[in-house]
């Protein structure tokens, strides 16, 4: 079966710099990259950070010690993903197998239309019930966590973390699967498992996260493009983030039913 030049998850195949390794020395490069700065970050938080041994630990506690009220430990988590975007970039400017955008979307780049609508829609969809589930589940009581650089710090790595994980997840994974195999709906399944087993929660939470990374590969092949995935997520995390900040939920690794 032909696949159309824009169709998003086999977009790769597309370019006539093509060829079937690449992605892999992509995919090599940008572990080895996002490495080094996200260590780069941890150091130097570490040696911020009033208490360094606390501070580690408090870091390799998973999602039960997760900080995210405190402008350090956001920099060190939330900051060490974000800059898993400079790692690919600089990772596929070396290898120059095709443009950075194509990471993007296959209808020319980043739209940011497409985005601030899918924003909207997830807002209405996923935020503003979730927040009222939460809200309901602890009474609308807590006490407030954030200090004013956590909550700024929050706020702006918060989001590009989001838009990290789908450059990686539905942007460099899932079309490089979707470029070797050509079955899209395999390359979404694949992309999620990994996406699922990334994060560090038990059986249901982990079974959650791999829904969401099934709907985020979705949409992102039927969009042509990551934004309104990048939407969604971002919406689905800063609230999670926020009403952790300021004690009316909590992050842990045991999710429930």
């Amino acid at each position: 079966m032909k696949t159309s030049e824009h169709e998003f998850v086999t977009y790769g195949r597309r370019f006539v710099t093509y060829k079937w390794f690449k992605p892999i020395v992509v995919a090599i490069l940008f572990i080895a990259f996002s490495l080094i700065f996200s260590s780069i970050l941890t150091f130097l938080c570490g040696h911020a950070a009033t208490d360094s041994t606390a501070f580690i630990n408090q870091l390799n506690g998973g999602y039960d010690t997760m900080d995210v009220a405190h402008a350090l430990s956001v920099i060190s988590s939330e900051g060490a993903v974000a800059t898993m975007i400079p790692a690919l970039a600089l990772a596929v400017f070396i290898v120059k197998d095709r443009p950075f955008s194509s990471y993007q979307s296959s209808r020319g780049g980043w739209n940011y239309r497409i985005f601030f609508i899918g924003l909207l829609i997830s807002l209405i969809i996923v935020g503003i019930p979730n927040l009222i589930l939460t809200f309901v589940m602890h009474d609308g009581t807590g006490i407030n966590q954030f200090t004013i650089a956590g909550f700024i710090m929050l706020t702006l790595l918060g989001p590009i973390q989001c838009v990290a994980e789908e450059y990686v997840f539905r942007g460099l994974l899932m079309q490089t699967f979707g470029s070797w195999f050509r079955l899209p709906v395999l390359a979404v399944i694949l992309q999620a498992a990994i996406f699922a087993s990334m994060h560090p929660y038990n059986v249901i939470g982990v079974l959650e996260v791999f829904v969401f990374g099934l709907t985020f590969g979705l949409v992102a092949w039927m969009t042509k493009g990551i934004e309104i995935a990048s939407a969604a997520h971002i919406v689905n995390n800063m609230v999670a983030f926020y009403t952790s900040g300021f004690g009316i939920g909590a992050i842990k690794e045991d999710v429930a039913m």
